[in-house]
C-alpha cells in the first residue's frame, strides 16, 4: 500500500459524536461538518451545511450544528464554522448554487431567494430559478457542464429563458469560471440589480 501524501491524526471523541453504520463507527454529521471547517473554504462549508439542512431530507438541524460549535471552543476552524452557520439555507440544491450565494451575500448585495418558483401574471408556472430576486425580476442560474453537453437540457434551457424574458425577467447565467472571478461576478449582478431599481 502506498502511503505517500497520507497524514494521520489522532483525537479523543465523546461517544455522542459517533454513529454506527454497519460495522463502521464514524463521526456524526454535525461533528464532521465542524471538523471540515478547519480545512474547507467558507463557501465549501456553507455548501455542505446547506446539503445537511436540505428541507426535503434534512440530515441534521441548525440547532445540532450550533450545539457542535458551542461544544468545542478553541478548535481550528471554529471561527469559519461560526461565520458559516448564519449563511446556511434549507432550499439550496447544489454546492455551486450555495457558493454563488455566499459570494453575493459577502459582497453586500441583497440575498436572493433559493430555488424560487416564478409564475406569470395569470399564476402559470414559468420556471424555477436557482437564485432569484422576485422584486427585481432577476434570476441567477449556475450552469453546470451538463447544461451544455446534454442536448435536451440545452434546448430546454433556451426555451425557459425565452419564457422568462417574454414576461419581463432577466436571466444571468454563471459557470465555474465566474466563481473563480468573484469581483467580476459581483459587479455584473450589482449592475443588473441597479438597472432594475435596486
Amino acid at each position: 500500500m502506498d502511503a505517500r501524501d497520507v497524514v494521520g491524526h489522532r483525537l479523543r471523541l465523546p461517544p455522542d459524536d459517533l454513529v454506527e453504520r454497519g460495522v463502521l463507527v464514524l463521526t456524526g454529521p454535525a461533528r464532521t461538518w465542524l471538523d471540515l471547517a478547519a480545512v474547507l473554504t467558507l463557501g465549501e462549508l456553507v455548501a455542505i451545511g446547506d446539503y445537511l439542512l436540505y428541507w426535503e431530507s434534512p440530515i441534521v438541524t441548525r440547532g445540532e450544528l450550533s450545539a457542535a460549535i458551542e461544544g468545542f471552543s478553541g478548535r481550528r476552524g471554529l471561527k469559519r464554522a461560526r461565520a458559516a452557520l448564519p449563511l446556511l439555507r434549507t432550499r439550496s440544491e447544489s454546492p455551486r448554487e450555495s457558493m454563488l450565494r455566499v459570494i453575493i451575500v459577502l459582497a453586500g448585495l441583497p440575498e436572493p431567494e433559493c430555488n424560487y418558483n416564478v409564475f406569470d401574471e395569470q399564476a402559470r408556472f414559468l420556471a424555477r430559478g436557482d437564485l432569484v430576486y422576485p422584486e427585481y425580476k432577476l434570476l441567477l442560474e449556475y450552469q453546470g457542464d451538463h447544461h451544455r453537453t446534454d442536448r435536451a437540457q440545452w434546448r430546454s434551457d433556451i426555451r425557459r429563458v425565452g419564457r422568462l424574458e417574454d414576461h419581463g425577467w432577466q436571466v444571468l447565467q454563471f459557470t465555474d469560471d465566474d466563481l473563480n472571478d468573484p469581483t467580476a461576478l459581483v459587479a455584473r449582478i450589482r449592475r443588473r440589480l441597479t438597472q432594475r431599481g435596486w
